[in-house]
């Protein structure tokens, strides 16, 4: 399995968040942990302004665990989701394209964004 550059993994619920995780953009990725010590990551997704609040929502959800890496701008984050998406597509629960905040941004693996129906 590629290797993800996120921080973690976390348990995932309001505690460690707030003592973990800024308000700034970010990227993330919830699942589980194997016995065996692995991250497995079944839900790959974004926040273009607030990660905090984003991993919150997810809170007492189908997922355990969350790993993840905040980022400068929306558009970093946007990149950065795109490449863990083609990297684990196969294996995860979500399995549309991630979407564009801005239609400049182009995702660095698929030709998806050249697409004037892709927003």
């Amino acid at each position: 399995m590629p290797q993800s550059g996120l921080n973690g993994p976390f348990l995932l619920n309001r505690e460690t968040i707030d003592s973990t995780v800024t308000t700034t953009p970010g990227v993330y990725a919830l699942g589980y942990v194997e016995v065996g010590g692995d991250f497995i990551p079944k839900y790959v997704g974004r926040s273009d302004d607030d990660i905090n609040q984003s991993l919150k929502d997810w809170v007492s959800s189908k997922y355990s665990k969350f790993k993840f890496e905040c980022y400068g701008s929306a558009e970093a984050a946007f990149t950065k989701e795109c490449r863990l998406y083609h990297d684990w597509k196969e294996q995860l629960d979500n399995q549309e394209h991630p979407k564009r905040l801005d239609t400049r941004w182009k995702c660095p693996c698929c030709e998806l964004c050249e697409s004037t129906n892709q927003k």
